[in-house]
Protein backbone atom coordinates (compact mmCIF):
# COMPACT_ATOMS: atom_id res chain seq x y z
CA UNK A 1 0.00 0.00 0.00
CA UNK A 2 1.28 3.40 -0.94
CA UNK A 3 2.18 5.73 1.80
CA UNK A 4 1.70 9.77 0.97
CA UNK A 5 2.38 12.90 2.45
CA UNK A 6 2.11 16.56 1.19
CA UNK A 7 3.41 19.90 1.96
CA UNK A 8 1.18 23.10 1.58
CA UNK A 9 3.72 25.78 1.46
CA UNK A 10 1.78 29.61 1.03
CA UNK A 11 3.15 32.81 0.76
CA UNK A 12 6.64 31.87 -0.17
CA UNK A 13 8.69 35.23 0.21
CA UNK A 14 7.56 35.73 -4.06
CA UNK A 15 3.97 35.85 -2.49
CA UNK A 16 3.16 32.11 -4.69
CA UNK A 17 1.42 29.00 -2.96
CA UNK A 18 3.72 25.49 -3.70
CA UNK A 19 2.27 22.31 -2.93
CA UNK A 20 4.98 19.60 -2.41
CA UNK A 21 3.97 15.82 -2.90
CA UNK A 22 5.71 12.92 -1.58
CA UNK A 23 4.51 8.97 -2.54
CA UNK A 24 6.50 5.96 -1.91
CA UNK A 25 5.52 2.53 -1.99
CA UNK A 26 7.48 -0.33 0.60
CA UNK A 27 8.36 -3.55 0.55
CA UNK A 28 10.22 -5.76 3.25
CA UNK A 29 11.55 -1.89 4.58
CA UNK A 30 12.91 -1.15 0.82
CA UNK A 31 11.49 1.47 -1.20
CA UNK A 32 9.86 -0.03 -4.51
CA UNK A 33 8.54 2.83 -5.92
CA UNK A 34 8.28 6.50 -5.47
CA UNK A 35 7.35 9.87 -6.66
CA UNK A 36 8.15 13.68 -5.68
CA UNK A 37 6.15 17.02 -7.24
CA UNK A 38 7.26 20.25 -6.58
CA UNK A 39 3.73 22.11 -8.17
CA UNK A 40 3.23 25.56 -8.26
CA UNK A 41 -0.96 26.85 -7.46
CA UNK A 42 -1.88 29.56 -9.80
CA UNK A 43 -5.59 30.78 -9.90
CA UNK A 44 -6.96 26.89 -8.74
CA UNK A 45 -4.59 24.81 -10.87
CA UNK A 46 -1.73 23.31 -9.90
CA UNK A 47 1.21 23.37 -12.50
CA UNK A 48 4.24 20.72 -12.73
CA UNK A 49 7.73 22.42 -11.60
CA UNK A 50 9.69 19.36 -10.99
CA UNK A 51 9.02 15.72 -10.41
CA UNK A 52 11.14 12.91 -10.28
CA UNK A 53 9.24 9.36 -9.68
CA UNK A 54 9.91 5.80 -10.97
CA UNK A 55 7.13 5.34 -13.51
CA UNK A 56 8.61 3.52 -16.09
CA UNK A 57 11.07 0.91 -14.04
CA UNK A 58 14.02 3.50 -13.48
CA UNK A 59 14.20 7.27 -11.84
CA UNK A 60 13.85 9.94 -13.88
CA UNK A 61 13.40 13.71 -13.22
CA UNK A 62 11.92 16.34 -14.58
CA UNK A 63 13.07 20.13 -14.47
CA UNK A 64 10.27 22.24 -16.26
CA UNK A 65 12.13 25.41 -16.76
CA UNK A 66 14.57 23.36 -18.56
CA UNK A 67 14.26 22.45 -22.34
CA UNK A 68 15.98 18.89 -21.50
CA UNK A 69 13.78 15.40 -21.55
CA UNK A 70 14.06 13.95 -18.18
CA UNK A 71 17.37 13.16 -16.50
CA UNK A 72 17.83 9.23 -16.25
CA UNK A 73 19.53 8.29 -13.03
CA UNK A 74 21.39 4.93 -12.00
CA UNK A 75 20.98 5.75 -8.19
CA UNK A 76 19.09 3.14 -5.40
CA UNK A 77 15.70 3.80 -4.90
CA UNK A 78 16.01 4.29 -0.74
CA UNK A 79 19.29 6.72 -1.34
CA UNK A 80 17.76 8.71 -4.55
CA UNK A 81 14.07 8.93 -2.53
CA UNK A 82 16.03 10.21 0.48
CA UNK A 83 18.37 12.76 -1.37
CA UNK A 84 15.87 13.99 -3.85
CA UNK A 85 13.41 14.87 -1.10
CA UNK A 86 16.46 16.81 0.95
CA UNK A 87 16.97 18.44 -2.09
CA UNK A 88 13.29 19.65 -2.97
CA UNK A 89 12.77 20.94 0.87
CA UNK A 90 15.73 22.66 0.11
CA UNK A 91 15.64 24.14 -3.45
CA UNK A 92 11.75 24.49 -4.09
CA UNK A 93 11.69 27.95 -3.66
CA UNK A 94 14.57 28.86 -6.07
CA UNK A 95 13.15 25.97 -8.78
CA UNK A 96 9.52 28.20 -8.36
CA UNK A 97 11.56 31.61 -9.39
CA UNK A 98 13.39 29.69 -12.00
CA UNK A 99 10.36 28.00 -13.60
CA UNK A 100 8.43 31.30 -13.88
CA UNK A 101 11.53 33.33 -15.26
CA UNK A 102 10.67 30.95 -18.15
CA UNK A 103 6.99 31.19 -19.01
Amino acid sequence: MPEESYTLVEDLQSGDTVRLDFRWVTKKGKITDFSINVSLLENENSIDVYRIDTKHGYIHEHRFWRPQKPTRLDMNYDKAFIEKKAEVMNSYERWILAFKKTR
